[in-house]
């Protein structure tokens, strides 16, 4: 029944994309993060990791609820500051295109610290004699990133993208408290419906049945994910 429903379908189908596009996004910044940092040391570079680790950290609900909040059409700062400035007042959340684009921003807000963490803690490990060899050969910035860094820190960046993958593909509390799967059914992901049909409409053979495709899906993209990078313990 599950697997021939449309609006179950077309809810896997915006959970993948909403789930892939804030992957990607947090990956890149979590690699420039990581980069940056890894210049500084002391003082300056726990302080920026502090910064950036924060989101991770803190409770989704409490930290979905403050950008709702920000978002808001009638009381949001964002449209407080607009209106200063002599413009009309955007109203994101209600708007179809741009409340699955806040969705990505708020869930890629949540996860670039740990992608970065995991990233940083690959390019420390990485032995200064390597990349002085590298330099002395020759080897530019892009060159040492691309051949020297980036296939050394290999695990950290998968590790980070399956766990992210599980993070954004599973995740409840961000879609749920921010736009509650509207407006319409323009940001309502698989577990909304999986959240409703079990906790609202009480039917919990359907509800199961979704968590089970929902658990075989993640299951497969992890295997996956090993298999593409042959990662060997």
């Amino acid at each position: 029944k599950v697997l021939t429903n449309m609006d179950y379908l077309k809810a896997f189908g915006r959970t993948f994309y909403i789930s892939a596009v804030s992957l990607v996004i947090a990956l890149v910044l979590g690699v420039l993060f990581a980069l940056w940092i890894n210049k500084y040391s002391g003082i300056t570079a726990y302080a920026i990791q502090l910064l950036v680790l924060i989101p991770w950290v803190t409770s989704q609900v409490v930290g979905t609820l403050l950008w709702k909040w920000i978002f808001s059409e009638d009381l949001g700062v964002l449209n407080y500051l607009i209106k200063q400035l002599g413009m009309a007042p955007l109203k994101v959340l209600s708007d179809p295109n741009t409340a699955v684009w806040v969705l990505i921003f708020v869930m890629t807000w949540r996860i670039i610290g740990y992608a970065m963490v995991q990233i940083l803690a690959g390019l420390k490990s990485i032995p200064k004699s390597i990349e002085e060899a590298a330099v002395i050969d020759g080897a530019g910035k892009w060159q040492l990133l691309r051949y020297v860094r980036l296939p050394m820190i290999k695990t950290p960046l998968l590790i980070s993208t399956i766990i992210l993958t599980l993070s954004n593909i599973n995740n409840l509390t961000v879609p749920l408290s921010l736009t509650g799967g509207g407006p319409g059914t323009a940001t309502n992901v698989i577990t909304i419906s999986i959240y409703r049909l079990g906790f609202e409409s009480y039917q919990f053979g359907t509800s199961s049945a979704l968590s089970i495709v929902l658990f075989l899906v993640t299951l497969v993209l992890s295997i996956g994910y090993v298999k593409a990078v042959k990662y060997e313990v």
